[in-house]
């Protein structure tokens, strides 16, 4: 867990300082690439974003909104989409001065965005209530496998421009 803290600490600062090469419209998603670094999001009506980011091969999916959350702490968080309902576990982490939530499982988010029209988040408040955010899926699935697959070419950019003679750390493979 603490990897994947880690990771979204670096992907995400990436994220708000790197320029993109090519920025790409798939209906209601967009795909920024530049081959290190490549998102796919999405953004609601209350201007909450959801969206898969990448830094070299490895992703995540995060929840950005206007929730307020403790940085490093976990939440628990209900996801349906046509396909898959289910509780994920979520991790609030501080980016400059926004807020963004980790979502885990990865695999089971990536199966809930493949089908259907739109994807629903619920997070339990303090107050007992529900904050929920809607987020299309239309586009969705396009956009995030162009994202992934950028995510896999990077690791072998990376094998290109390392010396032949130099140890080669074990990856994690992304799947599609």
């Amino acid at each position: 867990m603490r990897l994947i803290k880690v990771l979204a600490l670096a992907c995400l600062l990436m994220l708000s300082i790197s320029a993109y090469a090519e920025r790409l419209a798939s209906q209601n998603w967009v795909a920024d690439l530049n081959g290190q670094t490549n998102e796919a999001y999405t953004a609601n009506d209350s201007k909450s974003s959801f969206g898969v980011f990448c830094s070299g091969e490895k992703c995540l999916f995060y929840l950005h909104q206007s929730l307020k959350c403790d940085p490093g702490t976990k939440y628990s968080v209900l996801m349906n989409s046509q396909t898959v309902s289910t509780a994920l576990s979520m991790e609030c982490t501080q980016i400059g001065g926004n807020l963004f939530q980790i979502l885990d499982p990865f695999e089971a988010v990536l199966r809930a965005t493949q089908a259907g029209e739109m994807i629903g988040f619920a997070v339990a408040l303090q107050s007992g209530a529900f904050a929920v955010n809607r987020f299309s899926l239309v586009g969705a699935k396009p956009a995030i496998e162009r994202a992934l697959l950028e995510a896999a070419k990077s690791k072998f950019r990376e094998q290109k421009q390392a010396p032949e003679s130099a140890p080669k750390a074990p990856l994690k493979d992304i799947s599609i």
